[in-house]
């Protein structure tokens, strides 16, 4: 039976924003990333969501008991004219969701272009070829995912760091679509509905920090997630159907396996051979007296694995009955669809939160061979009437150009922002009413291609358009654009000033060590909620004031009172400053709640010993028309850069922390090694 009475499904559609990778192997050269994605995936990432919110409750009852939500693998989802190139007479009327093909479908001929039932008899004297791939369930479209494979070299994890080491990785990628539908469980309808509520909140609050898979280091799993239907949350069915579910006595039907089953045998061991006797099993729980007989079946079997985010390593492999697998049975006392719906809610095997054993249960087909299906690519649907496009901000209007402000609207290119990678040329824009010939650009006929090239063809007939930059304030997306850029250029000279601090203070560190540099490290690292709560921690463990386990600023139990004398003996000099400091109260002046921003202001990069820093976001600050740090401040930053950066102190604070304990780890090593690191002074 299951947990709690009532139970349902929620469809949620995924659109990818980045690359994808899904591990399908162990090997830590090589990234395969499968065509689907795993529900174990899913529950990471809705995992590291409600943690990022705080949700703690949430967390333990939806991903840690598995009590509430059971996570189903994400299938790819074809959309009406999303896919240029499939042909009109092929393309689907709705949405449809392609699953594994089954293991009875194949094509006879060397390169047939049907497909039969091989259950329904063969001829000997046929070859006949497996349908592999994802298929929707009417059999009129094939999903073809698309991927790329690429080769980097990256830093090794074992042996010599130094040494970069060639990594290959198959990755899907960005702009395609896929559908996943969670199974909800609750006491009630009233609560099913609630609960379906919470967890489309949940994710819409997350949208933009939502990522899946495996390579995050490398941007790879940006994905946005919202629910299929909005109107309608719930569904009754675990796949969309699109036959009526009646089975009358003695019909045959299929049971086709949609993700992998973790199956045990007799004799206590993995096997996926057991796949048979579980449905055999469940029919006689939940139908008892239906006399199940099974006609034909098809297994096949393959290693699962998986990442535990929590131990931080691979998951031991076990062999499973991969999707796809097809049980053709016949019940005596014929099904309806609400004893069909309560079979599907009752996965076979183990870790069925994960989205494993799941089935669905569907009509014979019918004999003869049938079209090969075309193929489709599982592209994002352009934005209809029905549901609204992302709101993407206008861009700011220089001054004196009111005239041409009422235009940008009518510019039928809203969709196309939204979808198309052309947001960065977004700074560009303010540029073009500044142009000489502003005014005749609405009566020109080549108004709709801007978003494309020739916005940037206007650019040199304005030559008076670098002596009025934009400046950003107050529009969401040009905002977060130029924070962004402002934080890229940070990032850099904040490490390079970390590590001439290191170095610097060489000798004076002569007291720590670098195990204890690298505990330090490790509570930098831990999930925190906010970088003021990483920095909250790092003060509090290295005064000595952290107690017992872990609290909700993440702070790990206390030192040994020899590491902080460690501490307290170890000296920093910082360029500028009168006399060193010791390591303790440099850090330790982070243990007070909100000192980041003090912090940091005592720590900055300041131009007279570290000019790189405001040379760096003069660079791409677009409030300076020249590019040059300005002379009328001391810190070398325009007012608006002066305001990022208050606002982004306890980011450039963590930066600043965490990288000095990198390099100070470094310097220690090579002191330890008998090697000589540049700097050295004390």
């Amino acid at each position: 039976m299951n947990p709690l009475p009532a139970t349902g499904y929620l469809p949620l559609r995924y659109v990818l924003t980045d690359t994808l990778a899904v591990r399908t192997s162990l090997d830590p050269l090589r990234i395969d990333s499968e065509h689907s994605i795993g529900g174990r995936a899913q529950r990471g990432m809705l995992a590291a969501a409600l943690r990022r919110a705080g949700r703690e409750r949430e967390l333990l009852d939806w991903v840690a008991r598995g009590d509430r939500i059971r996570f189903a693998p994400a299938y790819p989802r074809l959309e009406p004219g999303a896919d240029p190139g499939l042909p009109a007479d092929s393309a689907p009327a709705r949405a449809l969701v392609a699953y594994p093909a089954p293991a009875h479908l194949y094509t006879p001929g060397k390169n047939g272009d049907t497909t039969v039932d091989v259950f329904a008899g063969t001829d000997p004297a046929t070859p006949y070829r497996a349908v592999r791939g994802h298929v929707t369930l009417d059999r009129s479209l094939r999903a073809a995912v698309r991927t790329t494979a690429e080769q980097y070299l990256g830093r090794s994890r074992t042996g010599d760091r130094s040494q970069g080491v060639p990594f290959f990785a198959t990755t899907v990628d960005p702009g395609q679509v896929f559908e996943a539908r969670w199974q909800l469980l609750a006491a009630d309808s009233g609560s099913l509905r609630v609960l379906a509520e919470r967890v489309a909140e949940v994710l819409d609050e997350a949208d933009g920090t939502l990522t899946l898979g495996s390579g995050g280091t490398r941007a790879h799993g940006g994905v946005g997630v919202a629910p299929a239907d909005p109107h309608r949350l719930l569904s009754p069915d675990r796949v969309a159907h699109p036959h009526t579910r009646h089975w009358p006595p003695g019909a045959p039907l299929d049971l086709l396996l949609l993700s992998p089953a973790l199956l045990v045998g007799e004799e206590g061991q993995s096997s996926p051979r057991a796949l048979v006797p579980a449905v055999l099993d469940l029919l006689a729980r939940r139908l008892p007296g239906s006399g199940a007989r099974v006609l034909a079946h098809h297994v096949e079997a393959g290693l699962l694995g998986a990442y535990h985010r929590g131990y931080r390593g691979p998951m031991a492999q076990r062999w499973a009955a991969v999707p796809g697998a097809v049980v053709r049975l016949r019940l005596d006392g014929g099904l309806t669809a609400d004893q069909a719906r309560d079979l599907e809610a009752h996965p076979l095997g183990e870790r069925v939160v994960d989205g494993h054993g799941q089935f669905t249960l569907l009509p014979v087909p019918p004999g003869g061979p049938r079209p090969l299906a075309p193929t489709a690519v599982p592209l994002a649907a352009a934005p209809s009437a029905g549901r609204p496009p992302a709101r993407v901000p206008p861009p700011p209007a220089p001054a004196g150009a009111a005239p041409a402000v009422p235009a940008a609207p009518a510019t039928p290119v809203t969709p196309v922002v939204s979808e198309a990678p052309a947001t960065p040329a977004v700074p560009v824009v303010p540029a073009v009413p500044a142009a000489p010939v502003t005014p005749a650009v609405p009566a020109s006929p080549v108004t709709p291609a801007v978003p494309e090239a020739p916005a940037a063809l206007a650019v040199p007939l304005a030559p008076a358009a670098p002596a009025a930059p934009a400046v950003p304030g107050g529009e969401g997306g040009l905002e977060e654009l130029y924070d962004e850029l402002l934080w890229n250029a940070a990032s850099r000279p904040v490490r390079d000033h970390a590590r001439s601090l290191a170095r610097d203070s060489a000798r004076g560190l002569a007291p720590l060590t670098p195990s204890l540099l690298g505990r330090l490290r490790e509570v930098v690292g831990h999930p925190h909620r906010t970088p003021e709560d990483a920095l909250t921690a790092l003060g509090r463990t290295v005064s000595g004031r952290a107690r017992g386990r872990a609290d909700r600023a993440g702070t790990h139990k206390a030192l040994h009172d020899r590491a902080v004398r460690a501490l307290a003996g170890a000296r920093l000099s910082r360029p500028g400053r009168p006399g060193p400091v010791s390591v303790q109260s440099w850090l330790g002046a982070l243990a007070d709640g909100g000192a980041a921003v003090a912090w940091w202001r005592d720590n900055r990069p300041e131009p007279p010993d570290s000019p790189a820093y405001s040379r760096a976001l003069a660079a791409v600050d677009l409030s300076l028309t020249d590019g040059l740090p300005p002379r009328d401040h001391p810190s070398g930053l325009s007012s608006r850069a002066r305001v990022w950066e208050r606002r982004a102190a306890p980011r450039l604070a963590l930066l600043l922390a965490s990288s000095w304990l990198s390099e100070a780890g470094r310097v220690l090593r090579a002191a330890q090694e008998g090697r000589h690191e540049p700097g050295g002074g004390g």
